[in-house]
């Protein structure tokens, strides 16, 4: 475009202020910081508000982003705390005049669209990675979600959804009413980043944990917390062990549940054939030890690990919940099972680890998959189109 006397007109560009309940390097975190680092940086800078003290935080630092600190995001919900975390980001959103607050998570989801709203931010995007009215809360607490996220979603001019599945929840508990405002943009991952390894270097990342080479290696990367399904998992192995010989299971991350881990694999007896490596920053280089990649949650938005492993021609099992049957279809990248069953969950193992022909028919599914659908760029220049539709909407 150009000006009356000839010049061009300078592109405008927007201040983008993302909202994020903890700093911990999950996937909804992950999402967050791919967005904001591949966001054409010419129309869009990009800023953090979250809870400090995490790796999110110094990822996002460490990569030349402004990073606001709001301890009062921290979890659980607790009325007081939330209304002065409301206060403090209202009063920030007043001050630093932004064009569009994106928020995520379901509290700073909240929050954050309240926020955006009493700030009067021109435009309010939510991402929902999941809700929180899943089964594993009590029925008063899902009806009380439920109604919240109801009201939030009227505070929003763009609603983004990372799968199918949490689309469908959202019609039928009408959370949504209006189609148009309604994006799925499935949460991407870095394929090129994600790519098969070489046989030799597989077996050098096992020394590093002291893994047999030969070794038929399951594998998990998720936060230890309650509803990923570790305990699961671990009675799962326990069972498939005998019959999977030199099965090691290596769970990759940190969090509250590791004692408890540790102490129930100890009971089970397989204490010695799992690894707990703690947080690893170059998640890639674990995910290329294993032969089959596990995610037994009991709720999932949709489930990156999973993209992340297949994107490496590794089968994965899944639960049969959330986004992951948008992933996975069953039987062709993997296999599906009930949440909370580990007599199902060994009895998947005890298949892939048996069947070598079928596990690599599976794994290269996944692998062009993942290359077809499930890219990070494609999922930020998607998010892009969502931003420059709703900023056009208000004249901006």
């Amino acid at each position: 475009m150009r000006s009356p006397q000839g010049q061009k007109t300078p592109r405008m560009r927007y201040r983008v202020l993302h909202v994020h309940a903890l700093p911990v390097v999950s996937g909804s975190g992950i999402n967050t910081f791919l967005t904001m680092r591949d966001v054409d940086r010419s129309r869009f800078d990009s800023e953090l508000a979250c809870a400090p003290g995490g790796k999110l935080e110094s990822l996002v630092r460490r990569s030349g982003f402004c990073f606001h600190p709001f301890p009062n995001f921290v979890q659980p919900v607790d009325p007081v705390n939330d209304l002065v975390a409301l206060a403090r980001l209202t009063r920030f959103l007043l001050k630093r005049k932004y064009h569009i607050v994106h928020t995520h998570n379901s509290k700073t989801g909240f929050i954050g669209r309240l926020a955006g709203r009493l700030a009067q931010v021109p435009v309010v995007i939510h991402t929902v990675h999941g809700f929180s009215f899943h089964a594993q809360e009590s029925a008063l607490r899902r009806r009380i979600f439920c109604f919240l996220e109801r009201m939030a979603a009227g505070w929003a001019d763009r609603m983004i959804f990372i799968s199918q599945p949490l689309i469908d929840w959202a019609w039928k508990e009408k959370i949504v009413r209006d189609a148009k405002k309604i994006s799925k943009i499935y949460s991407g991952i870095e394929t090129d980043k994600f790519a098969p390894v070489i046989e030799t270097q597989k077996r050098a990342n096992r020394r590093t944990w002291n893994i047999p080479a030969d070794a038929f290696v399951i594998g998990i990367v998720s936060k230890l917390w309650e509803g990923k399904g570790h305990a699961t998992l671990i009675d799962g192995f326990s069972l498939a062990a005998s019959a999977v010989p030199g099965c090691r299971l290596v769970i990759v991350g940190e969090g509250p549940l590791r004692p408890e881990l540790e102490n129930l694999a100890r009971r089970k007896g397989v204490e010695d054939k799992v690894v707990l490596t703690g947080f690893q920053r170059e998640v890639a280089q674990m995910i290329s030890m294993f032969d089959l990649a596990v995610l037994p949650s009991f709720f999932e938005g949709m489930g990156r690990v999973l993209l992340e492993a297949m994107a490496m021609g590794i089968p994965v099992i899944g639960s049969d919940v959330g986004g992951i049957p948008d992933l996975v279809r069953q039987g062709k990248e993997g296999l599906l099972i009930s949440p909370g069953d580990p007599l199902a969950l060994a009895e998947a193992i005890r298949a892939v680890a048996s069947n070598p022909q079928m596990a690599k028919k599976m794994g290269d599914a996944g692998k062009k998959r993942v290359s077809e659908q499930f890219s990070a760029r494609d999922m930020v220049r998607r998010i892009e189109r969502v931003y420059l539709g709703a900023l056009a909407e208000k004249g901006l």
